[in-house]
């Protein structure tokens, strides 16, 4: 999720707003200390405008003065920063010497070890700062040692500094001179700091990325395999370290190789459970990804990061990029940021990388299985069915919304003793094999408790100009699309006339087949009437109609009841813009709901639960409500 989207009301936009003046330092001093806040103070009963207007208001000294609290925050994201001075602990330090001198206390001391240019979600000790500072109304500012501890981002960066101003919080570096980004010169040192911290990054993930690229492609001067650079190696295999010498301060240099996993397990070596299930269960007997997880877990074999197998693990391990390496390739440079697949003329191959568990032949051979398998799965007349199934359901989170958090797979509709219950697909249909013992939901209970989450999302919307804007965008959308099927109308009229000028020339000029002719004005006839009696629904093109700001307002009102008094389809497809997933924990019962924070301008699309939509905005833990109320 992006930074702006994280900034967003996670928790259905009911953040409270502060009106408060920025706390900017004043021109006639500098720092943190000379902050000056809005209030009504005592000398200023009895105070006359023509002392005002003369200059001679006198400030009074006895004055209290307003204790400014803040939060402080510390990073660190490589072993390298904390030789060179730049440890927590001594961030940390800087920070507090900093309060003391300017007189600010600090509330609280956030501290994690990220990378600041790297994927926001995985920064959540950073976010839950951020959340902090906005939510409390006494916080106005954010220690760090220097700017590049907060963001090196030259895009989110700023931006998230945007939005913690319009809450009256800024972020101040204690390493680095003041400067007060509404005036010219204070601006522009601003953007040189971001230009310098985003900068560094990039050069030092070129750089990285140019080592890690070379040694890819190294091979142990002893052993004869390329080094791996780090990652969990493919199930079937094991990874170790070698030194190979020392660097300048006398540290040694590690490297890692990979070699086939020879632990028994069920009285067998792992990667010869990787070899049968690879090549006799899916190569020879073309068996589906179901029946290899029964099969690994019916003989105990565990999956590399849970006890049980899932499809989803599968789906990974019988990737392009996989099978090279099963057969003994090398393969980086796969994934981009954020999990994104690069395509194959971007990858690095080197070969006879490692030990080999199957051949190149063989891996030829998965991969033609592979997609006569999808093939089969992509047959159209089951995937209509498996919609029809799906909108006919008296199920409201059936079709992906609703994941059991153990294994991944989709919770389905289960009926026992008369009663109506979610359970893990795993359990309904693979009798709990890849999952483990299920936990049954009430179907009244949860669809209930979403009903009412998604009701109260919306109306805490406080943007109801956006939200008209959308609305009006839809109606544009529909009106639109009429006029495409006008014009394709159009389109095809004219085609049908020219067709029909074609064979009148062609019977002017002695066509021989007459009667084949005359067959083919008929249909090309019958075809018109059908496409101008279609011409004539369409109509006239009417004027757009536009919401207004208080049908939008009347409309955020009602929407809980319309929303809970509609058919299954429709709520299902309400739900979908405002709910991305929600995951049940088995072993808990705990309830995760994962929500958009903010009105969506155009209807987002149903996916599977396993993947990311890439629009997530926002994530609320348990979205307000708790297992019990599920009736766990």
């Amino acid at each position: 999720m992006s930074a702006t989207q994280n900034l967003v009301e996670a928790s259905g936009g009911r953040a409270e707003r502060r009106a408060r003046f920025l706390p900017y330092p004043s021109h006639q001093g500098g720092g943190l200390g000379a902050w000056r806040f809005p209030g009504r103070r005592k000398e200023d009963e009895g105070m006359k405008l023509s002392d005002i207007i003369s200059g001679v208001v006198q400030e009074h000294a006895d004055e209290a003065p307003v204790e400014v609290r803040c939060l402080a925050y510390a990073r660190v994201s490589t072993d390298d920063q904390e030789r060179a001075g730049l440890s927590i602990p001594a961030q940390i330090r800087a920070m507090r010497d900093y309060a003391r001198q300017k007189g600010l206390s600090i509330v609280e001391t956030y501290q994690e070890a990220e990378s600041a240019f790297s994927d926001e979600s995985r920064r959540s000790v950073f976010w839950r700062m951020v959340e902090h500072a906005r939510r409390d109304p006494k916080v106005t500012a954010i220690l760090v040692h220097d700017h590049s501890r907060f963001f090196r981002d030259p895009y989110a960066g700023p931006m998230v500094k945007g939005r913690l101003l319009t809450h009256g919080v800024r972020v101040v570096s204690v390493t680095e001179p003041d400067f007060d980004p509404r005036t010219v010169a204070g601006l522009a040192l601003e953007k040189m700091t971001e230009f310098k911290n985003a900068s560094y990054s990039l050069d030092v993930a070129f750089h990285t990325r140019k080592g890690m690229r070379e040694n890819a492609g190294r091979r142990d001067s002893e052993i004869g395999f390329c080094y791996k650079n780090g990652g969990a190696p493919l199930w079937g295999f094991k990874a170790y370290k070698v030194q190979r010498g020392s660097d300048r301060r006398g540290a040694p240099i590690m490297k890692t190789l990979w070699e086939k996993d020879d632990t028994i397990v069920s009285g067998r070596p792992v990667w010869e459970w990787a070899r049968h299930a690879l090549v006799e269960l899916r190569l020879q007997q073309r068996a589906s990804l179901d029946h290899i997880c029964d099969f690994l877990n019916r003989h105990e074999v565990p999956s590399p990061r849970k006890r049980y197998w899932a499809v989803s693990t599968w789906h990974g391990l019988l990737e392009p990029s996989a099978l090279l390496q099963y057969a003994g390739y090398a393969v980086w440079n796969v994934h981009g940021k954020r999990g994104s697949h690069r395509p194959p003329s971007e990858w690095e191959i080197v070969e006879n990388a490692h030990p080999a568990v199957i051949t190149l032949e063989e891996a030829e051979a998965i991969m033609q299985v592979n997609e006569d398998m999808r093939r089969i799965g992509s047959d159209r007349s089951k995937g209509r069915m498996a919609t029809v199934r799906t909108d006919g359901s008296r199920y409201l989170l059936t079709g992906g919304l609703l994941v059991c958090k153990r294994c991944g797979a989709n919770l389905v509709g289960y009926r026992n003793q008369g009663r109506l219950y979610y359970v893990c697909g795993a359990y309904r249909y693979r009798r709990g094999l890849g999952c483990g013992p299920a936990l049954q939901v009430r179907k009244e209970a949860i669809e209930d408790a979403v009903v009412e989450e998604v009701g109260l999302l919306f109306e805490s919307w406080a943007d109801t100009k956006r939200l008209m804007e959308a609305m009006n965008q839809g109606l544009r959308g529909v009106r639109q699309q009429e006029a495409a099927e006008s014009v394709e109308i159009a389109r095809q009229l004219a085609s049908i006339e020219q067709e029909t000028t074609n064979i009148r020339e062609a019977i002017r000029k002695g066509l021989d087949d007459v009667a084949w002719a005359n067959e083919e004005l008929r249909r090309l006839r019958a075809e018109r009437e059908g496409l101008l009696a279609r011409q004539a629904t369409v109509g006239a093109e009417p004027e757009v109609p536009e919401f207004d700001m208080t049908h939008v307002e009347e409309c955020r009102q009602a929407f809980a009841e319309v929303f809970a008094e509609g058919t299954n389809e429709e709520k299902r497809a309400f739900a979908r813009l405002f709910v991305k997933r929600i995951e049940l924990d088995p072993d808990t019962g705990d309830v995760w709901m994962h929500l958009f924070a903010g009105p969506p301008l155009a209807a987002r699309k149903a996916s599977p639960a396993s993947r990311e939509t890439g629009d997530a905005i926002g994530m609320v833990a348990g979205a307000g409500f708790e297992p019990a109320t599920f009736g766990l």
